[in-house]
């Protein structure tokens, strides 16, 4: 078998044979290469008006708190209403709002307070994109294919972060600002015009709920837009049950405590800390901040693609490998002289954060019951959109206070969190028997 053929017999292609999967991947390659100059084009611009990190942790604090306050009651939306009519609203939303940021930078009219008002307005609409997207994937594809799908999708977003953001940084050198917003801008238009060719097709039969088939009717098509069955409750009801799916499992508790502990010491270092470092402590100017950028996706492209290609078995422990290999990697990027070292130490960050990504998102919708994903995964987002504003706020503080502290104190609380997961078990409780192999065997 040559090279080429192994390759594509790899188990993370799995998913390309489902054509609505095919779609939904290509809407998000086209949203992700926008999302890249926006990135860039948003730091850079705050940076210049102000010359500081706390600004941009103020604009970005703007987009987070909506999407944080916001996300749960989307979850819950999302498996009330057609998913795929929420993430086509949302898409469109945001090419208006980030279309406006353009105008904004080619009028010379863009003001902090603007940015933050598009911010808020940018983070309801994403608020209502996330939940919708994540209940719709485990809709679309057979349990096994799970990984496939979430490795083709994070694989793409880190392989746009290598090339888009170097590009986006030569860009803005050459022509500005205003043409990344317009890309980003752009790209959310036609990704609404992709997720709008996907078909009404049935669910897989391993994941369909009972109500939809039985053995004995035949199978009607299903639109994959709507959700699972639910019982005809009340808003508030399904949102209590779905804190109270959570509270209940004790791996998901910890998973998810974990997960919010890891946010909030990535969030702001990552976000606000790599601008800061390209401008201030390097004066790299916009290529430098691409290239950092894309030094961390080529790591986690790395990850996605080990992630997507292993078994399931001894899972929690490579987990928590990769947890303190991330923190010693942050700790590098406080002490680093150059650049360059910053750029190694975010490639081997990137290659284990890629990696725990796919594993934890794959493990988490193979375990939540298909009529509660919606909610649940809503919930597993909020960890990270909910403390994420927090971590903007105090790492744009601390950067203007003393910079190598920030760095080394996320690092710090990066390794303190992987000793506490493994003295909680949390390798055992990652890896037991999960409530879908029961319900399978029973």
């Amino acid at each position: 078998m040559t090279a080429i053929a192994r390759a594509r017999s790899l188990p993370m292609w799995r998913s390309l044979a489902v054509r609505d999967f095919r779609l939904l991947w290509g809407s998000e390659a086209v949203s992700l290469v926008g999302d890249q100059f926006h990135v860039v084009a948003l730091a850079w611009l705050v940076l210049n008006l102000t010359q500081s990190g706390l600004a941009l942790g103020t604009v970005l604090i703007a987009i987070g708190v909506p999407r944080a306050i916001l996300i749960l009651p989307f979850g819950v939306l999302a498996d009330r209403l057609p998913a795929r009519t929420m993430m086509v609203g949302a898409h469109l939303a945001r090419g208006v709002l980030v279309g406006s940021m353009a105008a904004l930078v080619v009028t010379d009219t863009a003001s902090i307070p603007l940015l933050a008002l598009l911010g808020v307005l940018f983070g309801i609409a994403d608020a209502a994109f996330v939940p919708a997207q994540q209940a719709f994937l485990p809709r679309t594809l057979e349990s096994d294919q799970l990984p496939s799908g979430n490795a083709l999708l994070q694989g793409t977003m880190q392989l746009t972060g290598i090339v888009a953001p170097p590009l986006a940084g030569a860009a803005i050198a050459v022509v500005g600002t205003g043409t990344a917003f317009v890309v980003d801008s752009l790209s959310f238009f036609a990704a609404a015009a992709i997720v709008l060719m996907i078909s009404a097709r049935g669910v897989p039969a391993m994941r369909r709920p009972a109500s939809v088939a039985t053995d004995d009717a035949p199978t009607e098509p299903v639109d994959l837009a709507s959700p699972a069955p639910v019982p005809a409750t009340s808003f508030v009801a399904q949102l209590r049950e779905g804190i109270g799916y959570v509270l209940a499992d004790p791996a998901l508790r910890l998973t998810l405590l974990i997960s919010l502990v890891m946010n909030f010491a990535l969030g702001g270092p990552s976000a606000v800390g790599m601008p800061w470092l390209a401008e201030i402590r390097f004066d790299a100017g916009p290529v430098g901040l691409g290239s950092l950028t894309a030094g961390f996706a080529i790591g986690a492209l790395a990850g996605t693609v080990l992630a997507g290609n292993v078994t399931r078995q001894a899972q929690g422990r490579r987990l928590l490998l990769t947890l303190g290999v991330s923190g010693a990697a942050m700790l590098v990027v406080a002490l680093a002289p150059s650049i360059w070292v910053v750029f190694a130490a975010l490639a081997v960050m990137g290659l284990s954060i890629g990696y725990t990504n796919i594993v934890a998102l794959s493990w988490l919708q193979r375990r939540v019951d298909p009529a509660m994903v919606g909610r649940v995964m809503a919930i597993v987002m909020l960890m990270g959109f909910g403390i994420t504003p927090l971590s903007y706020a105090l790492a744009g503080w601390l950067l203007d206070v003393n910079a190598t502290a920030m760095f080394a104190g996320a690092a710090v609380i990066i390794i303190a969190t992987t000793l506490f997961a493994a003295a909680s078990r949390f390798p055992v409780l990652f890896d037991e028997s999960q409530p879908e192999e029961a319900r399978a065997a029973a």
